[in-house]
């Protein structure tokens, strides 16, 4: 396989506004300065710090929050707010959603993912609306209501940490208005708890899990909660917080694996099937 070359082209558009693009923006206007014409294209106009989101229900701290317009202008780029729906790659155009068809040399494609509820009634984190609903919960803990809270782990989702932060401080927030007799639990189908991060990683965090108070089900246990965890049913628990289940986002005229529609790409990152277009991100 021949390692591609910068693109010769002229009119580079990206289509997403997360990490993954305005990498892409801010890589390319450094590499290629005035040679390329960008343009980002995004359905919201914020760019939002996310891995400190999960602070924000616990008021230690606020993620910040960018307008992608100014950051597109710094970079001499031009920003349509508006959602990719097709991809003409035969005839180089894009189509967009609530905004105007555009025209490009070569194609970015990084939307993110599709996040749908794992398990009902749950509360969501990273969805819509998921903040205030667990400020809502610790409100009701602190008064009584409720005597127990589970964080499930989807078995869809990759990266568990924000799961395991938001029960950490869920459990410090109890101790700091010395709330007592709230069970906590964190179901995941997991061998030990983080077991990404490797046996020294997985055994801090399984001793902050145990300092805290917090009960670990998982895997390796063989309990009925954790294939209750996992397979869409509810827990027996007051409460219940999990992560989003990701999805591709199923785009028009772009390719998707059989089972959950992400954008299959080589190791360059070029779109299989199509010329001139290539993705990152989640959305891969």
């Amino acid at each position: 396989m021949t390692e591609p070359k910068f693109p010769s082209s002229d009119r580079v558009v990206i289509g997403g506004g997360g990490v993954a693009g305005l990498e892409a923006l801010l890589a390319l206007r450094a590499l290629a300065g005035d040679r390329v014409e960008l343009t980002l294209v995004s359905p919201t106009d914020l760019f939002v710090d996310r891995p400190m989101t999960v602070a924000e229900p616990f008021g230690l701290g606020s993620a910040a929050r960018h307008p992608l317009r100014e950051l597109a202008a710094d970079s001499g780029a031009e920003f349509v707010q508006a959602t990719v729906a097709a991809v003409d790659a035969a005839e180089h155009r894009v189509s967009c959603d609530a905004g105007p068809d555009l025209s490009y040399d070569t194609l970015i494609l990084a939307p993110g993912a599709r996040q749908t509820s794992p398990l009902p009634g749950a509360i969501t984190f990273g969805t819509e609306g998921s903040g205030e609903a667990m400020r809502e919960m610790l409100i009701r803990l602190r008064g009584g209501d409720g005597r127990s809270a589970a964080f499930v782990a989807p078995s869809m989702t990759g990266w568990l940490l924000p799961l395991y932060e938001l029960a950490l401080m869920t459990a410090r927030d109890l101790a700091r208005h010395n709330v007592k007799g709230v069970h906590l639990s964190l179901v995941t189908s997991e061998t030990r708890p983080l077991a990404v991060f490797g046996d020294e990683g997985s055994e801090v965090v399984a001793r902050l899990l145990e300092d805290a108070g917090i009960e670990f089900i998982g895997a390796a246990g063989g309990t009925q909660e954790v294939m209750v965890g996992v397979s869409g049913e509810t827990p027996a628990d007051d409460y219940l917080v999990t992560l989003p289940v990701l999805r591709g986002p199923e785009i028009a005229g772009v390719p998707g694996t059989e089972d959950q529609k992400f954008i299959p790409v080589d190791e360059y990152g070029r779109v299989e099937g199509l010329e001139d277009v290539h993705a990152a991100g989640d959305a891969v």
